[in-house]
């Protein structure tokens, strides 16, 4: 019998898992509590959603929508994503992808961007599998 995922949004109270998470797939080690505390500021535009079985996440992703000054919809961007190695290939990803763009059209954005390496080619397959389309080029500029 295959055990039964939910997805829910996140609240401060499941930063640990969280950290964990984040850890696994970032390779980050931020603290639960300074998770907890991004979370819980008013100022925060990013919404973390939870993939969990009956005793722990196993997966995340994270979507971030923010007003625009030049036009009348928020921007939204997909800006985690991942799934524990021993639960890919399930359909995971693709549900958390779903409900991140269920929150963007909640939150009024009428499109949404997700950035990934261009040699994640089981990413791209999956992004196109879900009717992403290339769009445009990224440049980063590190600040510090």
């Amino acid at each position: 019998m295959t055990e039964e995922i939910t997805l829910c949004l996140a609240s401060a109270d499941d930063a640990t898992a969280i950290a964990t998470l984040n850890l696994l797939f970032n390779e980050v080690d931020e603290s639960a509590d300074a998770i907890a505390d991004r979370m819980s500021d008013p100022a925060c535009v990013e919404t973390v959603i939870l993939a969990k079985t009956a005793d722990k996440a196993i997966g995340f992703a994270l979507v971030r929508v923010v007003p625009s000054v030049l036009y009348s919809t928020p921007h939204a961007e997909l800006t985690e994503l991942y799934v524990m190695d021993e639960y890919r290939q399930r359909g995971i990803a693709s549900d958390l992808i779903a409900f991140a763009e269920q929150v963007a059209v909640q939150k009024g954005a009428g499109s949404i961007l997700v950035q990934t390496g261009d040699d994640n080619l089981p990413a791209l397959a999956l992004y196109k599998k879900r009717g992403y389309e290339e769009y445009d080029l990224t440049l980063r500029k590190k600040l510090f």
